[in-house]
């Protein structure tokens, strides 16, 4: 398995293929679009193996950065073009953030994962203590968010000020993750692998408000 996540400021990679494991994370500064490519040739290279080898690849959809979620599916599509179709897992960010914060913090009662989406914006969705998604991936403003009644779970990297718990996912997280859903059988088919958008690029907003000037 290749897992992949461009979603947020900092990507994350983990490569597993027959028993051997290894694992990078690429911090906010880094130009994903250039690093993510020599960063995985280099993690391939350190267990001795190649892309003919996996037989899986693992990517977060989003929601989250436009232009990260547009690497990663360009990527695994690339993949896929020329080395012919793989098994897909894809992984919402916020089921991400959810795993990372029951595997290090154990919760008896359900919890919100809250992405910054700029502008006063904000994705959220509702999980139970066990990880069960409640409520899927939805677009709130700032006035909901605070009517929330419950433990709010926030990225490390952003300020969403309502978080009481900021967590940091991590490339094991991304595998371990990933691995939890191939063997329940839980895949995309390439044709259905597409970026969880959840609103409209600044571009797009832009254009519009030009116009209707």
């Amino acid at each position: 398995m290749i897992a992949i996540s461009t979603a947020f400021k900092k990507a994350l990679i983990a490569v597993s293929i027959e028993g051997e494991k290894a694992f990078k994370e690429l911090p906010s500064n880094c130009k994903h679009s250039e690093n993510i490519l020599p960063s995985l040739d280099e993690l391939l290279s350190s267990i001795n193996k190649n892309l003919s080898q996996n037989d899986c690849y693992s990517l977060v959809v989003g929601p989250g950065s436009f232009t990260g979620l547009r690497i990663g599916i360009s990527l695994i599509k690339g993949f896929i073009a020329g080395l012919g179709e793989k098994k897909i897992v894809s992984i919402t960010t916020n089921e991400l953030m959810a795993y990372t914060y029951i595997k290090k913090f154990k919760p008896n009662d359900d919890f919100y994962c809250v992405i910054d989406a700029l502008s006063n914006l904000y994705y959220i969705s509702h999980f139970s203590s066990s990880g069960e998604k409640l409520e899927s991936e939805k677009l709130i403003d700032q006035a909901e968010l605070e009517t929330i009644n419950g433990v709010i779970i926030g990225l490390v990297e952003e300020n969403v000020q309502n978080a009481q718990i900021k967590i940091e996912p991590s490339a094991q997280d991304l595998l371990e993750l990933s691995q939890l859903k191939l063997t329940a059988n839980d895949l995309t088919k390439p044709e259905e692998l597409a970026p969880l958008y959840l609103r409209k690029s600044q571009a797009e907003v832009s254009l519009e408000s030009k116009e209707k000037n």
